[in-house]
């Protein structure tokens, strides 16, 4: 990969290198890689970094925030583990235990909310294997014919030999096959992100008990969905999927703050699934 000085990088992104030196100084960005001589080195994911930050800044959101975000949006993108990330970042979010009945039927009911709601979204889930996916595969054909992107991962073929993103038909999710030592392979989710709705379900397996049981949280948080979306999808990427332009363009944008709808989208969503349970 390329490198080169903060002269080269101020020139690709527009700025001066005493502003890259002063966000350096105050706030440790960018990062760079600092060679032993003391001179940092810079790649073209940190000139991606600062356009970032330029585009957010120009849309009104503070220079600090706009770091922070972007910074967190690299950490979200390298993460293996979509619950591990959740949980480390957002120690609020109370993880509940919960069986596999009503594992899918929240699951049922936030794809049926991403597939009502008709808007352009972000369909992503995690399901451990191509036999469980196939249970719900017509679901997401569906999903995937309405929304921006929609990706499955999980284990396809049993074998790390076909790594390669494959669609069942013209109107299906992109199925992402995870190595077999991927962290994801034990965990369950569901994601749907757009620019009304968010909510995200990600669960782990627990070893077996008798009962098949997972820990999961759920949370329709616009900052943790984001979080969450982001995730997926990087791990996708690392695992050779193409994801379009429009959805990088909503997976880039910062989180805003959107309370009033929370507590009304959680009371449909949580209606939906005890329809399922009954």
């Amino acid at each position: 990969m390329e490198e080169f000085s903060v002269g080269e990088l101020a020139a690709r992104t527009g700025l001066t290198p005493g502003v890259l030196r002063t966000w350096e100084n105050r706030f440790g960005f960018p990062e760079g890689r600092r060679k032993p001589s003391g001179h940092r080195r810079f790649t073209e994911g940190d000139v991606e970094d600062v356009r970032r930050v330029l585009e957010a800044r120009a849309s009104g959101v503070p220079l600090r925030v706009a770091i922070d975000d972007v910074r967190g949006q690299r950490e979200e993108f390298a993460s293996p583990s979509l619950y591990g990330l959740l949980g480390a970042r957002y120690p609020q979010l109370q993880p509940r235990r919960l069986s596999r009945s009503v594992l899918t039927a929240l699951s049922h009911a936030i794809e049926d909310e991403c597939l009502g709601r008709g808007g352009a979204a972000l369909a992503l889930g995690s399901f451990q294997s191509g036999d469980r996916f196939g249970e719900s595969a017509a679901r997401w054909n569906e999903l995937a014919r309405t929304s921006l992107w929609a990706a499955v991962l999980g284990d396809f073929t049993g074998s790390d030999d076909d790594a390669e993103p494959r669609a069942a038909g013209p109107h299906a999710p992109a199925l992402v096959h995870l190595p077999g030592a991927a962290p994801m392979l034990r965990e369950w989710s569901v994601v749907c992100l757009s620019a009304e709705f968010a909510v995200a379900l990600a669960a782990w397996e627990a070893p077996a008990t008798g009962a098949r049981e997972y820990e999961a949280i759920l949370s329709t948080d616009r900052e943790v969905v984001t979080a969450a979306a982001r995730t997926l999808a990087g791990v996708a990427e690392e695992a050779g999927a193409e994801v379009p332009e429009a959805a990088r363009k909503l997976l880039a944008e910062t989180p805003a703050a959107r309370l009033s709808g929370q507590a009304l989208d959680t009371e449909r969503l949580l209606l939906r699934a005890m329809a399922y349970l009954s």
